[in-house]
């Protein structure tokens, strides 16, 4: 199913994998990737605008928006891997974020490819593989999660060792412009593949100094989740020893911008959860004009908290859970508001160019992310509102404007698609990805190719951040299946009777005959990716360690 704005349609040329094409019919790729973008906030519609996002809305009218796109491993680093690659963690090599295994640029990847096929390369902003880029003839990233405000650029210098440079400015914005220099000072005789990393909305959830407060109004009218206070209850055990509750995990000077010297200790016991009072480092990044600014907002928000608790108006863990959530809602979409700067000035810039109409764009998130479902924020866990993940694709002529596709797609589909529309997908090319080309939906959304899909998906950071199990499964057109091997649990969700996944069915004997259904498709699942029997591992068992193959 697929649901269509009423406009009209280009003529959509046959978009099967020909042989290899010229410069003037191959597109530009301009792949622009958030970090931690939740696709309950993706602003392409009413449903998904908790604010307005107008350059969101307007791409997502004039492309498709892939509705069930998921990641196959709810993580930053470990999902960009996977895009990359077009495999799986596992095939891949690279699982968790930081602190082991840098990723292995000596593996195919489709940057690498796109540079074979003759294509000029360049990436600008988050990275975060830990590795030097590889298959890009220009590269200034991030060092790992990278600043909000006068952040770092690593870049390769003239001696071939890495240069590190402090850039004054927001980062959105810096990624943004240095995009668009790069972008008027290629080599025009080549077709182009960029890649715009932003950091935002990655925690702590700083928006830019022109966007501070911006937010606050629409969400003081948002009603919160009707799982925030999520008791998890019906659902395996391990789920109640999260570390990433708005309630309990989250650092109200760090994560919500408290200003700790103005809150006097006896409503600092009130609001600080134990072992989350740290201080929020990054503004010791700002130049004075910066801080007064940053610091001129928050102690207003400061004093406004310390008053609500000093006059009884915040007192039950109730009330202040959703003062907690407001607060992270109101920072966390701001934040986004300099990403849909940054989409409207490179829509612009393409315009302006002669560039829009063969330049396929992608816009994606690294995976999706909590906004107080289930009491939680961050990602991780195979719930839908971290595996979805943001998904927009436009190419004038070529993809079918106001399309909302619902065929199930996954973040490894992403390389075998550019390679097809690039004209580069050669037998020795697609033959590394585990994923399939997106193509196929370009005219309509659906295709058989895609009916009845089931994808497969593994976590395996443990011990790790927020204290999230070692689990794989898979997801089906109705359900989520998942395995947590940390704690030897099972889970099964009938997504179509319980979307909000609040009831364990696996063991419901109503549905004796979908488990067995399910476990099929799993296991099929695990023998065609190759994956080991071991594979992800119980709890005390080593981290498991994997050699990038294809």
């Amino acid at each position: 199913m697929f649901i269509s704005a009423a406009c009209a349609a280009p003529i959509f040329a046959d978009e099967a994998p020909t042989a290899r094409k010229t410069d003037a019919q191959r597109p530009n790729i301009l792949f622009i990737i958030t970090d931690d973008h939740a696709v309950q906030a993706m602003g392409t519609c009413e449903k998904d605008s908790p604010i307005a996002y107008p350059h969101f809305n307007k791409l997502a009218k004039e492309g498709m928006v892939f509705d069930r796109s998921y990641c196959a491993n709810s993580l930053c680093g470990p999902s960009r891997a996977c895009i990359l690659t077009g495999r799986h963690s596992h095939k891949n090599g690279y699982i968790f974020n930081e602190g082991r295994t840098p990723f292995d640029g000596s593996q195919p990847t489709y940057p690498k490819m796109l540079q074979q096929a003759g294509y000029q390369t360049a990436i600008f902003g988050k990275w975060h593989l830990e590795s030097d880029p590889t298959g890009f003839d220009h590269w200034e990233i991030f060092p790992g999660q990278g600043a909000y405000y006068n952040p770092d650029f690593i870049s390769r210098g003239q001696n071939g060792k890495r240069k590190v440079t402090r850039e004054e400015g927001y980062a959105t914005d810096l990624v943004t412009k240095k995009s668009i220099d790069w972008l008027e000072h290629r080599d025009k005789n080549k077709p182009f593949a960029l890649v715009v990393g932003h950091k935002a909305p990655h925690r702590p959830w700083m928006p830019a100094e022109r966007h501070l407060g911006k937010a606050k109004e629409a969400v003081s009218k948002l009603t919160p989740p009707a799982s925030l206070e999520d008791n998890y209850a019906n659902r395996p055990s391990f789920l109640r020893e999260n570390e990433q509750t708005i309630a309990r995990h989250m650092a109200v000077y760090s994560d919500l911008h408290i200003m700790k010297d103005l809150v006097p200790e006896d409503v600092r016991k009130k609001i600080v959860s134990p072992g989350y009072g740290w201080e929020l480092g990054d503004v010791k990044r700002m130049n004075p004009a910066q801080r007064a600014a940053w610091e001129k907002y928050h102690k207003a928000r400061t004093e406004e908290l310390v008053e609500l608790v000093k006059s009884g108006k915040i007192k039950t863990e109730k009330q202040m859970l959703e003062w907690r959530w407001r607060t992270y809602m109101e920072d966390y979409l701001g934040s986004i508001l300099a990403v849909d700067d940054s989409i409207g000035e490179l829509m612009d810039y393409l315009d302006k160019s002669g560039l829009s109409d063969n330049t396929l764009v992608i816009y994606c998130g690294d995976q999706g992310f909590y906004l107080g479902e289930h009491g939680l924020y961050d990602k991780r866990w195979i719930f839908e509102e971290t595996f979805r993940m943001p998904l927009i694709m436009r190419w004038p002529g070529h993809i079918k404007p106001g399309v909302r596709s619902e065929a199930i797609v996954q973040n490894i589909d992403y390389a075998p698609t550019i390679l097809a529309t690039a004209g580069a997908d050669t037998p020795e090319n697609m033959k590394t990805f585990q994923g399939k080309s997106l193509v196929p939906l370009f005219a309509t959304g659906e295709s058989p190719d895609f009916k009845d899909r089931v994808i497969y998906y593994a976590f395996y950071e443990n011990p790790g951040e927020h204290n999230a199990p070692r689990h794989d499964g898979v997801r089906t057109p109705r359900y989520t299946f998942a395995r947590l091997w940390t704690s030897g649990e099972y889970m099964l969700f009938d997504n179509e009777k319980d979307p909000q996944q609040m009831v364990n069915v696996f063991d419901d004997p109503k549905y004796a005959d979908i488990v067995k259904e399910i476990m099929v498709e799993y296991e099929k699942l695990r023998d065609q990716y190759e994956v080991p029997a071991d594979s992800p591992g119980g709890k005390g068992t080593p981290i498991p360690k994997f050699t990038p193959s294809w």
